[in-house]
C-alpha cells in the first residue's frame, strides 16, 4: 500500500534558516556545507599581496578549518527564533563509510560525507540538543517526544 508523505508525516512546518555567526547576526542564506561563512570571504589589497606568503595561506586554511568546526543558525519555529550553537560531529561517521541504495534493477553507492554533521543546543534553552545535518541544505530533527 503506498502512503503519501502528508499521511505519514502527521505535523510539519517549511522554516528558512539562515547562518549567523556566534551572536545571531545574519551572515547569509547559505545552510549547505560547501558555504563557509566568515571573515574569509572579503579581501583587502593588502591580503591580496600577502597571499604570496606561504604562512599567509596556512594561517587562512587553519582559520577555515576552524569556521567548519563550529555553525550557528538561526530558525523560526512556532513563532519564535532559535539560535542553534553548533560544532562539527567528525567521529559519528567512519573512515570510508558509504551509503548504499538498492532499487529495482540497480545498486547506488556513495561516500558518506562526515564533515557536515553537526551536534549542539539552542541558546537561551536549557537541557535542549540538536543534530543536524547540512551536507546538503540544512536538516533538523526535533528529538521523538518533540514530533
Amino acid at each position: 500500500m503506498c502512503h503519501s508523505l502528508r499521511e505519514v508525516v502527521k505535523e510539519y512546518h517549511l522554516v528558512t534558516p539562515v547562518s549567523t555567526d556566534a551572536e545571531g547576526r545574519f551572515l547569509s542564506h547559505g545552510v549547505s556545507a560547501d558555504w563557509t561563512p566568515g571573515p574569509q570571504h572579503v579581501r583587502s589589497r593588502r591580503e591580496a599581496a600577502e597571499r604570496a606568503d606561504h604562512a599567509d595561506r596556512a594561517d587562512r586554511a587553519d582559520h577555515a578549518a576552524r569556521l567548519r568546526d563550529v555553525a550557528f543558525y538561526n530558525v523560526t519555529v512556532f513563532g519564535r527564533e532559535l539560535h542553534l550553537r553548533l560544532r562539527l560531529n567528525s567521529r559519528l561517521v567512519a573512515p570510508g563509510a558509504r551509503v548504499e541504495w538498492w532499487e529495482e534493477n540497480s545498486t547506488r553507492s556513495e561516500p558518506l560525507l562526515a564533515d557536515c554533521l553537526y551536534v549542539g543546543d539552542v541558546t537561551d534553552m536549557q537541557g535542549t540538543s540538536v543534530a543536524i545535518s547540512n551536507c546538503d541544505g540544512l536538516l533538523i530533527s526535533p528529538a521523538q517526544d518533540e514530533r
